[in-house]
């Protein structure tokens, strides 16, 4: 009856309802109620008034009290999760170590402050500090503590399923920095790597690591840390590696929107982590912060993991609740393949044609056309799709794409140039035929195109680097004189291939 009867008045007696939970107890013989009240995000009422408990007594709530009250609470309803405070924490729950380095001197001098201003801390609506969720999962050695599912549950089998044996497992805990680097360095070491002589060794991975830390943060960064039940799952198999993050894509993204915009469902770990310096975690060498772009980890992701194993990864969302990525392993061939590249021009081959071929990761091998226009190359991979440079003195530059060899040789044809020719900088820098100095063209990783030149006036002596567009020629001139039209028309890795011409000019007396 009791039971009933309390039930009854909150539900029925209280705006909102509040839904409570009542238990029996009995302790030293005597019976007494425990009720359970969860905590809410709405301000309750009773017939139009709102109280407040001090101490053992309760008491009316004024007009300006239940606004503020009704504000605070409307704000956590609608504040991202990550903002959200977590209960009986505080500024002594989070670890100095941890959060010291994520201040500037002001901040250190204030460290409530500071931390309140990152959105680590925030007052409860009695004005108390609590710790959010970003700063327990970013400022506790333990998270788990408070957030049980805020880890990583990582998995190498043998085969290419679950029911396969389990090689190896780890259950990764911890801050989310090192949730992070500990995930990178589980798929690292499990990671089957291959080698071989071009003529130094060069290691051959499984993954990309570039590939692996990206997607590794991404999911980090992105999950919904609102769902109790799930945890991150990294499961690596014989012939790929899923990453299972749980949440929906937020605000109306998209899979087919992922590679060209972004949004955030976790904004304050977001911001925080482009703060936070990268270390010296596997594959993080391109980055000095863990997210310094925001909406370049999804592009990063299919570049590497292309350049390493020809294919895409695949994102899959799962019954509209699991994020799944889909990375492909690497296939090894061991033993080299030969291949055939043929340089014609107007149906007669060229002898001495230098003829580049790059991978995707963009190593490359270089080899020299015979009498027959033919280069011969020991490939160690043929399924990849290539890019061949092939380029030569009184010819324009040859240029081919995606090239598979396993799937046959490769014809180039070179078009005669009068006056010029075409020549490949295989490590950056190099010199034009006739023109007395050097050239560097520069693609940085903003995929921003620039050239410097040692002793060659650029564009009649512009500032240099001087900005460049693929195919469309700069003016060059050394010091004795010489003018040439110069094309840059690709630059991969530290390769270049380039088209010239001499400009003649003409004086009227």
């Amino acid at each position: 009856m009791i039971f009933a009867r309390g039930s009854e008045v909150c539900s029925d007696s209280v705006e909102p309802p509040i839904r409570i939970r009542i238990h029996h107890r009995i302790l030293d013989e005597r019976a007494y109620l425990l009720v359970e009240v969860p905590r809410g995000d709405s301000a309750h009422e009773r017939s139009g008034r709102a109280f407040i408990r001090v101490g053992g007594t309760k008491r009316q709530l004024s007009g300006d009290e239940k606004l503020r009250l009704t504000q605070s609470r409307t704000k956590a309803r609608y504040l991202w999760f990550d903002q959200q405070i977590v209960p009986e924490t505080g500024l002594n729950s989070l670890n100095e170590s941890l959060w010291e380095p994520l201040l500037s001197a002001e901040g250190q001098s204030d460290p409530a402050k500071g931390l309140m201003n990152l959105g680590l801390l925030a007052e409860d609506e009695t004005g108390v500090y609590r710790a959010t969720v970003s700063g327990i999962l970013l400022c506790t050695n333990s998270p788990q503590q408070w957030l049980p599912h805020a880890m990583i549950m990582a998995t190498m089998y043998s085969g290419r399923d679950r029911a396969s044996v389990q090689l190896d497992a780890q259950e990764i805990e911890g801050p989310l920095p090192q949730q992070i680097s500990d995930a990178v360095k589980f798929v690292v070491r499990n990671m089957r790597v291959a080698a071989r002589k071009s003529p130094a060794r060069e290691d051959l991975p499984q993954y990309s690591k570039v590939a692996v830390f990206e997607a590794i943060v991404n999911a980090v960064i992105h999950r919904d840390y609102s769902i109790y039940s799930s945890r991150i799952r990294l499961s690596m198999f014989k012939d790929r590696l899923e990453i299972d993050s749980p949440g929906q894509l937020p605000n109306g993204m998209t899979i087919g929107m992922m590679n060209s915009k972004q949004s955030t469902r976790n904004e304050t770990l977001a911001s925080v982590f482009a703060r936070l310096s990268v270390g010296t975690i596997p594959g993080s060498e391109h980055r000095r912060y863990m997210m310094e772009k925001r909406g370049d980890g999804v592009s990063l992701i299919i570049k590497s993991t292309h350049e390493t194993t020809g294919i895409e990864p695949k994102y899959t969302l799962i019954d509209q609740s699991n994020l799944v990525l889909t990375i492909p392993a690497a296939k090894f061939e061991l033993t080299p393949a030969e291949a055939t590249i043929t340089v014609h021009s107007e149906s007669e081959p060229i002898l001495g044609v230098d003829v580049l071929v790059l991978f995707p990761n963009k190593t490359w091998n270089r080899a020299s056309t015979d009498e027959a226009g033919e280069a011969e190359f020991s490939l160690h991979s043929t399924h990849l799709p290539m890019t061949v440079f092939a380029a030569a003195s009184g010819y324009r530059a040859g240029l081919v794409t995606n090239w598979v060899p396993r799937d046959g040789g490769l014809l180039v044809e070179l078009a005669p140039l009068k006056s010029g020719g075409s020549v490949i900088f295989s490590d950056s820098t190099g010199r034009i035929p006739r023109l007395y100095g050097r050239l560097n063209p520069i693609r940085d990783s903003d995929d921003r195109t620039s050239l410097y030149a040692q002793n060659i006036a650029v564009e009649g002596g512009r500032q240099q680097p001087v900005s460049f567009r693929f195919g469309k020629p700069p003016s060059l001139m050394d010091s004795y004189g010489v003018e040439m039209s110069v094309t840059i028309l690709n630059i991969i890795g530290q390769a270049v291939l380039i088209e010239y011409t001499k400009v003649d000019r003409f004086r009227e007396d």
